[in-house]
């Protein structure tokens, strides 16, 4: 029994727990990276600024419903380290018409229901045109 115990390789475990060697090295950062085909509500927040939150999020399937102005504005993420679970409140609006007070939104972590909604792009600074093609430039051709 002594000299099994001399033979093996001293390790400290305070290394071993730090460091990801082996076959496994490529997953260090894998929960972080990691967006299935059909995400859920945390996999799509975590690829928008500050986790999602102030972003319009659908469900696929009310547009085909006969609900096509229907959506969850959030106000509130709170994610597991994984990214891929957790809890969200924001605000319900149906049909345009928006439901009053913040709330749990229920199924965010099904996998391949949810859409983000993309924002109207605004541009900032002068509002720039085309000149109108003058008469002399329409001779000339």
């Amino acid at each position: 029994a002594d000299v099994r115990r001399h033979n093996r390789r001293r390790r400290d475990p305070g290394e071993m727990a730090s460091k990801v060697t082996g076959q496994f090295a490529h997953m260090k950062n894998l929960a972080a990276d990691f967006v299935r085909a059909k995400p859920n509500l945390f996999e799509l927040a975590k690829q928008l600024p500050e986790y999602g939150v102030g972003a319009r999020f659908a469900r696929t399937r009310w547009e085909h419903r006969g609900a096509p102005d229907s959506y969850w504005t959030v106000s509130r993420m709170k994610p597991k380290p994984s990214g891929r679970a957790g809890r969200a409140w924001g605000t319900l609006t149906w049909k345009g018409e928006a439901k009053e007070g913040v709330r749990r939104i229920p199924g965010s972590m099904k996998a391949g229901i949810w859409r983000v909604l993309e924002e109207p792009k605004t541009t900032s600074g002068p509002k720039l045109s085309k000149p109108e093609p003058s008469e002399e430039a329409a001779e000339g051709q």
